[in-house]
């Protein structure tokens, strides 16, 4: 049994989501490993700048995003949801290290129709894109302008999640063509949106791109970038989100 039932909601802890170890790595020195048993998924605990928090390393794509998010509903009743990590950019030339906060995201490989009208809808649901918390993309936004010396390459938009790394700038393009409102590509953040979403928890989120999502992509780099770059950067941003979170808030 959690732990957390019958907790005030204002002591319940914000729940922090990345699917690599290299994108949380810098974050965990602040937490302590959990021995909890879980369906293998790495889970840190603690308190980071005076509010309680668990941190989760997933796993790549989209189911694995949606246990273990489900998994921290279940045991340890958030607050709220906070997505972080990498992202394939919309673009060729897009600047590496350009940061995404969330208006929403969607499941660009979910095609049910004719159950649907169009890609992207979950039938059960009959929405496409799961609205991320405006409160809470307020402040991770403002979180993450403060910690930047450029406030430029700090933007907002739909996050197209699906369970691939896309590497072409055929299937970019294709996906962009279907998807408009694209801001970046990854693998986890509409799945955690759609579990946060059916548990009735607010969630936001934020993603660096780390590579332009074509023929030029090349795994050591993007995670090298992830370990020598990102995890710091997210790891300054959540703190900074963290502290000005107020009690209660994201409930």
């Amino acid at each position: 049994m959690s732990t957390y039932v019958g907790m005030d909601k204002a002591d319940r802890p914000v729940a922090l989501f990345a699917a690599l170890e290299a994108e949380a790595r810098a974050l965990v020195r602040h937490l302590a490993p959990s021995t909890m048993p879980s369906p293998h998924l790495s889970i840190w605990k603690g308190v980071v700048e005076g509010t309680p928090a668990i941190l989760v390393v997933t796993g790549v794509g989209k189911v694995a995003a949606a246990l273990g998010a489900q998994f921290v509903c279940d045991i340890f009743h958030p607050r709220c949801a906070i997505a972080f990590g990498l992202a394939g950019a919309i673009e060729s030339d897009a600047q590496r290290g350009q940061l995404i906060v969330a208006s929403g995201a969607l499941q660009h490989d979910v095609d049910a129709r004719p159950l649907t009208d169009a890609k992207g809808t979950i039938p059960s649901l009959g929405t496409a894109v799961f609205d991320a918390d405006r409160a809470l993309s307020d402040k991770l936004r403002l979180a993450t302008e403060n910690v930047v010396e450029n406030r430029q390459i700090v933007g907002s938009g739909v996050i197209l999640t699906g369970d691939q790394i896309v590497t072409s700038r055929e299937v970019r393009d294709g996906l962009l063509r279907d998807f408009p409102a694209g801001a970046c590509f990854d693998m986890e953040t509409a799945a955690i949106a759609q579990v946060a979403l059916q548990n009735g928890i607010p969630w936001a989120a934020i993603r660096m791109i780390s590579d332009a999502a074509d023929e030029n992509f090349n795994l050591d780099e993007v995670i090298g970038f992830g370990i020598d770059t990102a995890a710091g950067v997210f790891d300054q941003i959540i703190r900074a989100f963290l502290r000005d979170l107020p009690p209660g808030e994201g409930r």
